[in-house]
């Protein structure tokens, strides 16, 4: 298999350092204006701004739209610089938490950022097929969307298909009319009304898998909330129900700490900033005219992806990351608030199967039997691309990313690229995240 690295850095007179801005753009830097983000500087950032810039740089319009590192392109602000400018809570310059990525506090999140530059060095249009098969709360889906990417998410965890919906279907909200509604409703009311479900929980009755995030949202409004506001939008009613459930997560992850506050504030203040974050994707959407591409979310397993054979062409993930993160504990709040039961999810999860050392081993099998799911459900020459992190286990590494190495060319892929990122003040079994990029072989137009 060839492996494909950054260009190695070897000691050379002061005169000689190269130009980091006209090293990533082969000169173009010394005919036109660019500029990156102030915050771009770890290698691996360089590295990708590198590889998204030398698949557009025959097209520096579309570029300039697509762009994730660059601030400006050809003497033009990029459409990140705008999309990014929509801050929400927690953000950290323009790498994560613009736009609706901040909307409810799932743990599992990766970089936007990281991840649209990913999409642009695999060169995806609208006329492709992006797929997340361990999907979250929706990032990739959210990336996709912006670049007027179609895309489709899978995830084992209906709480999540549901909040990934929601996400992605707000990026299109008509977010004046949405602001006349709120102002007339009554949200006290509302809120109350929420509360019930959280007092008594009514357990969500869902179909079998694989099913439509749709429906899961039907069902919700359908079982659990069959009397709040139905003379609204579903997709609006979808945004007060996020707001609670993020108020939900605030609530019980914040109540002994000194941020602590009541279920209801947290409520009215999430509101609030939900809102703000809504007029402004509003607000860069119609400055932009920029289009919004059609998300699906499936409710089903990465290990039997209900696709056919060389359907999609281009995946974005990150499967789950072993024992460093509990999904279930760590929601455990939210599915107990739809009424889903936790032990089955447990059961059926990858990297929650099993205890101790069988975890692991299962952990393993499953990982290998998903990317052969990827593998065979990809185009030939398209990209696989996993963001997977470096897993401590007692004293020891599991090194999942070369696991994943030696299977590669047994699944049918004939390329790797791998980039390695640093965590800094992440979890505690976490050092690294390794961004690995896969190409499936056989005859097609290599992208």
């Amino acid at each position: 298999m060839e492996r494909l690295f950054a260009e190695p850095i070897r000691e050379m007179p002061l005169a000689e350092v190269t130009d980091i801005l006209e090293w990533i753009t082969e000169g173009k830097s010394r005919e036109m204006s660019f500029k990156l983000f102030d915050d771009v500087c770890m290698v691996y950032e360089l590295q990708l701004a590198k590889m998204e810039f030398n698949r557009f740089k025959n097209d520096l319009e579309t570029f300039c739209r697509r762009t994730a590192y660059f601030e400006e392109v050809a003497g033009k602000k990029s459409w990140h610089f705008y999309l990014s400018a929509v801050e929400g809570k927690g953000q950290i310059g323009r790498s994560n938490q613009y736009l609706t990525h901040w909307f409810y506090p799932y743990k599992g999140k990766f970089h936007g950022q990281m991840i649209k530059a990913l999409l642009n060095f695999m060169a995806v249009n609208e006329g492709s097929l992006v797929l997340d098969p361990f999907v979250g709360s929706g990032t990739t889906l959210i990336e996709c969307a912006t670049l007027n990417v179609p895309s489709i998410g899978v995830d084992i965890n209906p709480a999540l298909c549901l909040i990934a919906h929601i996400k992605c279907h707000a990026l299109s909200i008509d977010f004046p009319e949405f602001r006349r509604a709120v102002h007339r409703l009554p949200l006290n009311k509302i809120f109350q009304q929420f509360v019930k479900q959280l007092e008594k929980p009514n357990p969500l009755d869902l179909p079998p898998m694989p099913f439509e995030s749709k429906q899961i949202v039907n069902a919700v409004w359908e079982q659990l909330f069959p009397n709040i506001v139905t003379d609204l939008p579903i997709e609006w009613r979808n945004i007060l129900l996020l707001v609670f459930l993020h108020a939900l997560s605030d609530f019980t992850y914040l109540k002994d700490t000194g941020k602590a506050k009541s279920l209801e504030d947290f409520w009215k203040d999430n509101l609030a900033d939900y809102m703000r974050t809504l007029e402004g994707v509003h607000r860069v959407r119609e400055m932009l005219a920029m289009p919004i591409a059609p998300t699906r979310i499936i409710c089903g397993d990465a290990l039997s992806l209900p696709f056919p054979d060389s359907s999609i062409d281009g995946i974005v993930t990150s499967p789950p990351y072993s024992i460093a993160l509990d999904y279930v504990k760590n929601d455990e709040h939210l599915l107990t608030y739809l009424g889903l039961p936790t032990n089955t999810l447990r059961q059926r999860m990858v990297g929650l199967k099993g205890h101790g050392k069988q975890r692991l081993l299962m952990y393993d099998r499953d990982m290998r039997q998903s990317l052969a799911e990827m593998n065979r459900v990809l185009k030939p020459c398209g990209w696989t691309i996993i963001v997977l992190g470096d897993v401590v286990v007692g004293d020891q590494r599991t090194d999942f990313c070369q696991r994943i190495l030696q299977w590669a060319p047994e699944l049918g892929f004939d390329q790797a690229i791998t980039l390695r990122r640093p965590i800094l003040g992440g979890y505690a079994r976490l050092r690294f995240e390794y961004i690995l990029l896969l190409r499936k072989g056989g005859s097609g137009n290599d992208t």
